[in-house]
């Protein structure tokens, strides 16, 4: 893909994402323009990162003289695809895509790509710490945080990519075709941003469209939207179950995982010997599994790897003991499934943080495990009055609202009066009052070290 002299626009300029890609096209000789609807004042970090490059910035709207003159427009994952400019550019017939098809273009490496509405970071994760004790060169980026464009024009093709990838980076893929491709959950998620839960999962499955016979289609069993991918792709269909014993595939039997795959069919690990906590985090090991095995990774390796993973910050994380609390930080709990989950992670007495930025999502099946499991839930965030009201037909009203993490966690210590665990897992996005879920983690943890200040 030459892209020298090339007049190329970023639609948004995102720390990570826009950032990156402005700096990967400059280093090509291209000609670009950054259009972002925020006002210079607000991207004074951006800016600055970009010292150096030769960009024409187009701040605080979109000028569609300016745009509709690009031979290509590469959009960061924030920016919807239905916005006046890219309608217009679309008629134009200019070519949209996204960083993660931009970076694929450059890429001589096979990709793991791993997506779903819950458990991605944790997956990726562990996969890219099974490949780096293979000691071959690994790259993990996407959705996790590092652009891909940062590192896959980089590599060769004995190296590999573990990315995970969001249903905002495969809106605008074209020719994007991962080796293995991930499937692990699909719940309704983001629907503020995709309007119905069906063109959710026609995102996801957009990860699908270039596969052929020559790749893998990894797929959930037990997830009956994922199940039913098998039946719309060219790939070789791999499942992964904890509920059934797959002729093909990897699964649960005794407590054990099974790995039957490419004609061979052994044990690999007791479930009870992996370093993650969880039904959700076997769900995630047996896909990892999977992945891994059929990217060539050895059940040593593999059995290494499973028993000292501990997980990703932000995610079930072990933050302190205090007085007899234990509070976990699970601030990437963004949606009412994966709350729900951590909640059925653990024990009574909980007491649970919860709320943040409305995504669309409904409330009262988690409603129902709080109802079941957890002593008092602390409140903030936009959210929090819609999960009240589901609280409230349970008629649970052990029920306090704050206004910051920090009177949360005093609040949420109050309440668990010495025992138990706090546990922050919103159930919501955190856009409302935090930068991302990371601030909003990092903020908990902060927090908790002065519990018994």
């Amino acid at each position: 893909m030459e892209l020298k002299d090339k007049l190329i626009t970023v639609v948004g300029l995102g720390k990570r994402t826009g950032v990156e890609t402005v700096k990967f096209l400059d280093k090509q000789g291209a000609k670009i323009i950054v259009t972002d609807a925020k006002q210079e004042a607000q991207l004074k970090e951006e800016i600055a990162a970009l010292r150096g490059c030769k960009v024409n910035f187009d701040l605080g709207g979109h000028t569609l003289e300016l745009v509709l003159k690009s031979d290509l427009i590469i959009i960061s994952p924030g920016v919807p695809t239905d916005i006046p400019l890219l309608q217009q550019a679309r008629s134009a017939g200019i070519e949209i895509i996204s960083e993660v098809e931009l970076a694929y273009r450059f890429c001589k490496a096979p990709i793991i790509a791993i997506t779903g509405t819950n458990g991605k970071t944790t997956t990726t994760t562990l996969i890219g710490e099974i490949f780096k004790a293979t000691g071959r060169k690994t790259v993990v980026g996407g959705n996790i945080g590092r652009a891909l464009i940062q590192d896959l024009p980089q590599l060769e093709k004995e190296d590999i990519v573990i990315a995970e990838i969001s249903s905002f980076q495969l809106e605008e893929i074209k020719e994007f075709r991962p080796d293995i491709s991930l499937f692990l959950n699909i719940t309704p998620d983001h629907l503020d941003r995709h309007g119905s839960f069906e063109a959710y999962i026609e995102a996801k499955r957009k990860l699908l469209m270039n596969q052929t016979q020559d790749d893998y289609i990894i797929l959930n069993y037990d997830d009956p939207i994922v199940r039913k991918f098998a039946d719309n792709t060219q790939g070789q269909v791999v499942f992964f179950s904890q509920q059934e014993e797959l002729t093909e595939g990897v699964y649960l039997r005794d407590n054990k995982i099974v790995a039957n795959l490419l004609g061979s069919k052994e044990e690999i690990i007791d479930s009870k010997e992996i370093g993650i906590e969880g039904p959700h985090n076997l769900e995630n090991a047996l896909g990892a599994v999977a992945a891994s095995l059929l990217m060539g990774a050895s059940k040593d390796i593999l059995v290494e790897i499973l028993k000292i993973f501990s997980g990703v910050e932000h995610r079930i994380e072990d933050v302190a003991t205090i007085n007899g609390v234990r509070y976990i930080n699970d601030s990437k709990g963004t949606n009412p499934i994966a709350s729900t989950k951590a909640i059925e992670t653990f024990e009574p007495p909980l007491v649970i943080i919860a709320g943040g930025k409305d995504k669309g999502s409904e409330f009262d099946d988690f409603a129902k495990i709080i109802k079941e499991k957890v002593k008092g839930v602390v409140l903030l965030g936009e959210t929090a009055d819609k999960i009240e009201a589901s609280l409230n037909k349970l008629e649970y009203d052990s029920i306090y609202h704050v206004k910051s993490i920090q009177e949360a966690v005093k609040v949420a210590t109050e309440v668990a009066c010495g025992e138990g665990i706090v546990l922050l897992s919103p159930a919501c996005a955190s856009w409302d009052m935090f930068d991302n879920y990371e601030q909003r983690g990092r903020e908990f943890k902060e927090a908790v070290k002065k519990v018994d200040s």
